[in-house]
């Protein structure tokens, strides 16, 4: 399992700002940095197109969510160096967005309820 960035949308920072405890917040980053590449529940992964980009959802092993995620590209990981100030590792992810396990239970607008 090599190391990557992770760089989070707005969706995905309210999702973890919203989280009750520092210590929610800790372990939902840990799966994070861990589970996005071959992590352990990688057979479990669902890939879809949006546009010309290719979306993953992980399962996650905290709480049984689900990470949406994009790899980043080689122009956006030059980028994110650049803005740091540091060298960065050779992956990354873009997580566009952090799913509790609830949100499959509510009602949308494409809800046949």
């Amino acid at each position: 399992m090599a190391k990557y960035e992770v760089v989070l949308s707005p969706a995905a920072w309210r999702a973890i700002r919203d989280l009750r405890t520092v210590q929610d917040r800790d372990d939902l980053a840990d799966c994070l940095g861990k589970e996005l590449d071959q992590g352990p529940n990688s057979r479990s992964e669902w890939v879809f197109m949006i546009g010309e980009k290719s979306y993953t959802a992980t399962p996650l092993t905290f709480r049984a969510w689900v990470a949406v995620h994009r790899p980043l590209t080689r122009r956006e990981l030059d980028r994110l160096g650049d803005e740091q100030g540091r060298r960065v590792e050779s992956l990354g992810f873009l997580i566009h967005d952090l799913l509790p396990p609830h949100t499959a239970f509510e009602i949308g607008p494409h809800s046949e309820l």
